[in-house]
Parts: C-alpha cells; sequence; structure tokens
C-alpha cells in the first residue's frame, strides 16, 4: 500500500480492476505529450469515457497516474490541461516522469511513442519486452501483404504497402510480433489498403492468430478504416495481456481492446476516441 500511496492511486485486488485507462503519446520529434482516456472498467464491465472536459478533470485533476509499457510499469504522467489544436475535448497535454526509457520493441513510421497509464495501479510487471528485429519487422510486412493479396491486389501494388506500426509483444510467456502495412491513396482517385496482423510464437515458426485487412476507395473516403497496435496490459490478471489497438476511420479514430480467448483473439470493447 506505500507504493500505492506514493503515486496517488488506489491498489485494487486481483480479477478486473475498477479503473480508468489512458493512453498516453509522445511526438518524439517535437517532444509533445497528450494523454486521453480509453475506457472506464467498473465491476468487470467497460464504459465508454463521454470524451469530455468534466470526465478528464474528475479521474486527472491533481493526480500523478502510474505510467505502463507493455505491462511494466516505467515512470508517472500528470495531465496538465486541455490539449492545444485538438479536436477532441479529452485530449490533455500531459508531463512524463520516466524512470525506464522507451525500448526497441516497438516501431512507429510516424515517430511516436505510446504508453497506457490508469488511476488504479495495475501491478503487472513482466519482464520488458526484447527488441524488434529488421528481421521480425520483415516478416510482419511479408505476412500482411499475403493478407493484403487475398483482397485482389497486384504485386505491383502489394510492394508499395509499406509497415506505419510494429511490436513485439509477450502472450502467455512467449513472444508475438503485431503490425500494420498501408498502402494509402496519394491522390483522392487512388485506392488504398491495410493489413492488421498479430502473429504468436510456435514450435514451427510463426503462427497468424488474427488478422484484420480491408480495402477503401480512397483515404478520404467513408469506407476508410484502419487498426494500429498502441500498447499491452493484463487487465484481468489472468496471466495474458490484452491488446489496445487504435481503429482509425475518416477523421475519427476509437479504441478497441483484444482479449485470448483459449487461443483465439477477439474484440471485447469498442469505444473512447475522438476526431475532427
Amino acid at each position: 500500500m506505500a507504493l500505492c500511496s506514493l503515486l496517488l492511486v488506489t491498489c485494487s485486488a486481483p480479477g478486473y480492476v475498477d479503473t480508468v485507462l489512458f493512453l498516453v503519446t509522445q511526438d518524439r520529434e517535437h517532444g509533445g505529450v497528450t494523454i486521453e482516456p480509453v475506457v472506464k472498467i467498473e465491476k468487470g464491465h467497460f464504459y465508454e469515457p463521454t470524451g469530455d472536459t468534466k470526465f478528464m478533470e474528475r479521474h486527472t485533476a491533481e493526480r500523478v497516474l502510474p505510467l505502463y509499457r507493455q505491462g511494466q510499469l516505467v515512470g508517472r504522467v500528470q495531465a496538465t490541461g486541455a490539449a492545444e489544436y485538438s479536436c477532441y475535448p479529452a485530449q490533455y497535454s500531459a508531463r512524463l516522469q520516466l524512470s525506464v526509457p522507451a525500448g526497441p520493441e516497438t516501431f512507429s513510421a510516424q515517430g511516436l511513442t505510446y504508453w497506457l497509464a490508469s488511476t488504479a495501479l495495475l501491478l503487472d510487471s513482466p519482464q520488458p519486452a526484447a527488441a524488434l528485429t529488421a528481421q521480425e519487422r520483415a516478416l510482419l510486412e511479408r505476412t500482411a501483404r499475403e493478407r493484403l493479396g487475398q483482397l485482389g491486389l497486384t504485386p505491383s501494388y502489394l510492394q508499395a504497402a509499406q509497415l506505419t506500426d510494429a511490436a513485439r509483444i509477450s502472450v502467455a510467456g512467449k513472444p508475438a510480433l503485431v503490425g500494420t502495412v498501408s498502402a494509402l491513396a496519394d491522390s483522392v482517385g487512388r485506392a488504398g489498403a491495410t493489413a492488421f496482423v498479430l502473429l504468436e510464437s510456435v514450435d514451427e515458426g510463426w503462427q497468424v492468430v488474427y488478422a484484420e485487412q480491408k480495402r477503401f476507395s480512397d483515404i478520404y473516403g467513408q469506407d476508410f478504416i484502419g487498426q494500429v497496435f498502441r500498447d499491452t496490459i493484463d487487465l484481468d490478471r489472468d496471466g495474458t495481456p490484452e491488446l489496445i489497438v487504435e481503429q482509425t476511420a475518416n477523421e475519427v479514430y476509437r479504441y478497441q481492446i483484444l482479449k485470448r480467448r483459449e487461443g483465439t483473439w477477439e474484440v471485447i470493447y469498442t469505444g473512447g476516441g475522438g476526431g475532427c
């Protein structure tokens, strides 16, 4: 309980913890940090945040929150007020206090780093993830392109698809790889496609255990939708972390939580997020 007092949070019993889960994002080039709510968990049920300043003030005002990366406690974060130039009222600027620097286990083409934070202390603390290697990035890219090939895309088009986000994570004590490959439209008239894949380590190598792929008419169209990995954390203390995924669409986004049940991954929550 002493650690809980130092962090100004509330410790909870095993099982699903009553908490608000936040996504923390840092722009590595410009140094800006933001925090926004993903989900509110209460008595084992998931609730969508109201997405307004009142919600943020109620859950973050004058509080220093524990900060996680792939379930490991790596520091603290404090919201400092509504973010400038944001279309989402519940997105606040934030100040980081890192005790463990961000490692090479993730890749972001946009130069962004992601963490999770919570109002209750989630005592997960697994071993830090190993570095994402160039070979693993290539495997993710190749696997996602194969999924896009199922949509009837030409080989030349598939070669234009690039890895945008990727990570090496741990699932039930074994390594796993997750990533997104996209061939986005570069004009209103050119179609695009995106694939999100999750691979788990098996005796014979790697196995695709979850995948979503989609074509869209153009990046500005209403049919654009994609998924990108953000982080993992074991919310229900069953030894297998849940995946926090951002689902992006035309000028809006929301969050999804993926859970592994008997070897199969499924979406157990969709909500939060915002847009212009």
